[in-house]
């Protein structure tokens, strides 16, 4: 009978253990969708930065060849 209850303390142990694994599981999983979220938002940043960049660029030089140009 001793081992009975060691079966079910053991049994409860572990459905308290994979309670505890399914929660931590379900907040990795909610950090990493909130990181992932983060990163895409970041790159879209970094992507309308880089757009503005290569237009500005682009304008200058415009100006400089038109420049260059009334030089010679």
């Amino acid at each position: 009978m001793g081992g009975k209850v060691g079966t079910a303390t053991s049994a409860a142990g572990a459905g308290v253990a994979g309670a505890a694994d399914v929660a931590t599981k379900a907040t990795g999983a909610a950090a990493f969708q909130a990181q992932i979220a983060e990163l895409t938002a970041v790159s879209m940043e970094a992507t309308a930065r880089d757009i503005e960049l290569r237009t500005v660029t682009t304008n200058l030089q415009t100006i400089k060849k038109a420049a260059d140009e009334r030089v010679q």
